[in-house]
């Protein structure tokens, strides 16, 4: 069974990928292993040797999204001013979030949780609890400098990433023929640091 770490072969890739276009096109339940099949060019074979089942091929396809997402928040750069740094990767994290490929994967979660508890755990694990760990880092590193007044930064993490995406993410799940545009990402990311800002200057 892959886990998002896991090195896939060529062929393992192809599947996930053919398996992540047809959920999101058919959804869970009418995504059939014979159309993944079909279309990656693979077998019942490979599937199982690399995944186990379609539960776990969706899982995997949750976890490559997940970690791809979260590696945005990794790429700090601690030379720029604070500001500009976290308006930075708050911007790129929140365009990411907002990509066609993740509101999809939103919808496509809210379809099967009820059934499958465990995928809302999982979302749940990866995303919210580990995901804001390198900008928690961050929000550290600038209060052992005396920059900010931090008193719990996984905390502060958390409520940045909250802020910076809030009625945004609603916004684009519950409107999907209204776009939210970069100008509108950067003004609601912008308005959201600087108001965290203000509340964690010394």
């Amino acid at each position: 069974m892959t886990t998002c770490q896991t090195l896939l072969s060529k062929r393992g890739e192809k599947i996930l990928t053919v398996a992540q276009q047809l959920f999101l096109r058919h959804g869970y339940e009418k995504t059939s292993l014979e159309m993944i099949i079909n279309e990656s060019g693979g077998s019942r074979r490979s599937i199982y040797s690399e995944f186990g089942n379609k539960q776990e091929l969706l899982k995997a396809v949750l976890k490559r999204q997940i970690s791809s997402q979260l590696d945005v928040l990794g790429n700090i750069d601690y030379q720029q001013p604070v500001d500009e740094a976290l308006k930075t990767v708050c911007t790129k994290f929140v365009k990411g979030f907002l990509s066609s490929t993740m509101v999809a994967l939103f919808r496509l979660i809210s379809q099967v949780v009820v059934k499958m508890p465990e995928i809302g755990e999982l979302i749940y694990q990866a995303g919210p609890l580990r995901g804001p760990t390198p900008l928690a880092d961050y929000l550290q590193y600038l209060a052992n400098k005396g920059q900010l007044v931090v008193e719990d930064k996984n905390f502060s993490a958390k409520m940045l990433i909250e802020m910076c995406k809030g009625r945004l993410h609603v916004q684009a799940i519950l409107r999907p023929k209204v776009e939210v545009t970069t100008d509108e990402i950067v003004q609601h990311v912008d308005k959201a640091v600087n108001m965290f800002l203000k509340a964690h200057r010394v």
